[in-house]
């Protein structure tokens, strides 16, 4: 490499004049400093600073995510993994919104801190899979296995989860205003502090569901199955404090 190309990186990388006087010898620098335009100099940084970008904004390889089922902070907004076994992928801080998860098996799979809004996840398989601090604003989970799955902080506004299986599921402190969840069944699942208003439960299974703390309002429950559950006052849904 020439001192010019060692000049041109060493100001990209911001590298003092000082150092590059040592490096490369004051005579040299100076014969450098009169053949490198200040114009030109810049055009080349700007060339190359514009093909350096983050992960997040690059689209991912496709074959490379089959492959090792992990993509980190990747944008895949509208991707098409409908049907295939993603069991035990890693997919944390990526936006997905607007994919096609239809029947996907992403057993275990850890989805921390994704974005999901829009996307399509009808009957997929996520039995165990890590949703915390997620949005899935607008998502489709009817019929998908959601069983011990994590959802706490998780933003699932306006989603479709009816027919849903939740059995077990942490939705603690979870945004759920407006969700369709007719039908789910979510025996045990874990909703303290959660936002519910306007969330339809109408016909659902919440058998020792835990709901203390949660917001209620405009919830609807007509026919559902509160036997057990602990209600936003602490109290049954019966008014008791005991079983």
């Amino acid at each position: 490499m020439n001192y010019k190309n060692i000049f041109i990186i060493a100001m990209l990388l911001g590298v003092p004049a000082t150092i590059i006087f040592i490096v490369a010898g004051g005579e040299q620098v100076s014969s450098l400093l009169e053949s490198v335009p200040v114009d030109s100099a810049k055009e080349q940084i700007t060339k190359v600073t514009n093909q350096i970008k983050p992960l997040s904004s690059k689209k991912a390889n496709i074959d490379k995510i089959l492959k090792t089922k992990k993509c980190f902070g990747c944008d895949i907004r509208g991707i098409d993994l409908s049907g295939i076994d993603l069991t035990g992928a890693d997919f944390r801080n990526s936006d997905l919104s607007g994919a096609n998860l239809t029947d996907t098996k992403m057993i275990d799979a850890n989805l921390t801190g994704v974005r999901l809004n829009d996307a399509n996840l009808t009957k997929a398989d996520l039995h165990g899979a890590q949703f915390d601090s997620s949005e899935l604003k607008g998502a489709n989970l009817s019929e998908a296995n959601l069983f011990n799955a994590r959802f706490s902080n998780s933003d699932l506004s306006n989603a479709n989860l009816r027919a849903s299986e939740l059995r077990d599921a942490d939705l603690i402190g979870s945004q759920l205003q407006n969700a369709n969840l007719s039908g789910a069944f979510l025996y045990g699942t874990r909703l303290q502090e959660a936002n519910l208003s306007g969330t339809d439960f109408s016909s659902a299974m919440m058998r020792y569901a835990n709901l203390r703390g949660a917001t209620v309002e405009s919830t609807n429950f007509s026919n559902a199955n509160l036997e057990f559950a602990v209600m936003p006052d602490g109290k049954t849904f019966y008014g008791t404090t005991k079983y």
